[in-house]
C-alpha cells in the first residue's frame, strides 16, 4: 500500500483548499451577478489564482457550476427532507392545528433557506427562465430544487400507501413551489412579515393538500 510523502500531502491540501476557494468565489460571484455575471476569469479571481490554473482544479467553468449546484441542493434539502416527507404521509391523519404546527415547521425551513443567502435565491429565480432548455448549471438550479421536491412528494405519498399520477404530483408541487418563492420575495422587499407569509401559505397548502388527497384511493404497501 502506497503511503504518501509529506510534501505530496501538503501539495493535496493546498489543492482542495483552492478548490474550496473557487467554488466560494463562484458562488460568491453568482449571488452578487447571476449566471450572466460569471466567467472563469472572475472566479478565479476571486479565489486568489491566475485563470490557467483554474484548469488544475476543474476541467471547465460548467463542471464547476455542477459540483456547486450539487453541494446547494444537498446543503438545502439535508434538513428539511424528512420533515416534509414524514408530514406528507401522515397528512390524512393530521387534524388543523397538527397539520398547522408541522407545515410551519417545514415551511419555516424553507424561508430559513432562503435568507442565508437571498441575492443567490434572487439570481436563481431570475435566471430559471433564461436557461430553461439547460440541463446543467445554476442557471437550472431551481427546476433541479422542483424535480427532487416532486420526488419528496412521491415518497411521502407511497409511504402513506395511496396512488397517485405523476402528473398530479406535478402540478401540485409547481403550485405550491410558485408561491413560496413569490412570498420569499415579497418579504425580502418588506412587503410582508414572514409570519404573515407562512401563516397563509399553511392555509393554502391545507386546502391543495386536501384536493389532492381525497381524490386518491388507498392501495396496500406490501
Amino acid at each position: 500500500m502506497a503511503v504518501s510523502s509529506p510534501a505530496e500531502s501538503k501539495r493535496e491540501l493546498a489543492k482542495a483548499k483552492t478548490r474550496r476557494a473557487l467554488l466560494k468565489s463562484a458562488l460568491h460571484l453568482y449571488s452578487q451577478e447571476g449566471a450572466q455575471g460569471m466567467s472563469m476569469n472572475k472566479v478565479a479571481k476571486g479565489a486568489g489564482i491566475a485563470q490557467p490554473s483554474f484548469y488544475n482544479h476543474f476541467s471547465s467553468l460548467e463542471e464547476l457550476q455542477n459540483e456547486l449546484s450539487q453541494q446547494i441542493k444537498e446543503n438545502y434539502f439535508s434538513p428539511m427532507r424528512t420533515a416534509w416527507v414524514n408530514m406528507l404521509k401522515d397528512y390524512s391523519v393530521l387534524n388543523k392545528e397538527e397539520f398547522n404546527q408541522r407545515c410551519q415547521q417545514c415551511l419555516t425551513m424553507i424561508f430559513d433557506s432562503a435568507f442565508q443567502n437571498i441575492g443567490l435565491f434572487q439570481h436563481l429565480i431570475e435566471d430559471r427562465p433564461r436557461f430553461a432548455q439547460s440541463s446543467t448549471g445554476l442557471g437550472n438550479l431551481i427546476t433541479e430544487i422542483q424535480d427532487e421536491w416532486t420526488e419528496i412528494f412521491i415518497q411521502g405519498m407511497v409511504l402513506s400507501g395511496r396512488s397517485f399520477e405523476r402528473s398530479d404530483v406535478n402540478l401540485c408541487v409547481d403550485m405550491a413551489a410558485a408561491q413560496v418563492h413569490e412570498l420569499i420575495l415579497g418579504c425580502h422587499q418588506h412587503r410582508y412579515s414572514r409570519g404573515q407569509a407562512i401563516t397563509i401559505l399553511c392555509a393554502s397548502f391545507d386546502s391543495l393538500f386536501m384536493n389532492f388527497f381525497k381524490h386518491k384511493a388507498r392501495i396496500t404497501v406490501l
